[in-house]
């Protein structure tokens, strides 16, 4: 009841450790669909300087698809979602630098989403962790409809630099799990070439 509480009233949680007695074979699995696609977008080697990213990609996986029948990520989806959630094949991605402010979806009348991710590189505030901004998920909203339609440029109206705009940051290790709204404002910052 606690977490979901937060979830509510955050717009995010983090489960440190959670796949960490799987997380090689996710890693070697990430790295065979990769291979196999060549690489992502226009099917080139990631360069290290722009986005890499393969839609769908679990679903190019028996083993990253069964993922969504683990218990772990599973009950975390029905407890928010309730048990009748629908799963909508995601994205694999190399990033790279800095990724900005953005929702991947904001609408008031947008039913519940989210979004579990795996970061398969330890990653800190200063080397490109998922950043969030605790309550921006709350369409309709003055404070988070306030922020989506400023949190673009913050540059020219606060004088802030994206990677200083007041916020948290997800700290992983390889095996944790991150999850949050789909509404909810995260960037990354400081991110290395893969």
């Amino acid at each position: 009841a606690e977490q979901l509480d937060f979830f509510e009233t955050f717009g995010f949680l983090q489960f440190p450790g959670l796949l960490t007695d799987c997380i090689n074979e996710i890693v070697n699995e990430f790295e065979t669909v990769w291979d196999r696609n060549g690489g992502g977008h226009n099917r080139k080697q990631h360069d290290g300087k722009h986005r890499s990213v393969l839609v769908p990609f679990i679903d190019q996986s028996e083993r990253l698809s069964a993922l969504i029948d683990d218990s772990r990520i599973h009950d975390i989806a029905a407890s928010i979602l309730g048990d009748d959630f629908g799963y909508g094949g995601r994205d694999g991605n190399y990033y790279a630098g800095d990724t900005g402010w953005h929702s991947d979806g904001w609408s008031v009348n947008q039913p519940p989403s989210i979004k579990i991710a795996l970061y398969l590189d330890p990653l800190t505030h200063d080397t490109g962790a998922l950043r969030v901004i605790p309550g921006s998920h709350r369409s309709g909203d003055t404070y988070a409809d306030y922020l989506q339609k400023q949190i673009r440029e913050s540059d020219s109206l606060w004088n802030v630099e994206g990677c200083e705009v007041p916020a948290y940051a997800i700290e992983s290790r390889p095996g944790d799990v991150s999850c949050f709204y789909h509404k909810t404002k995260h960037a990354s910052f400081g991110g290395s070439p893969r």
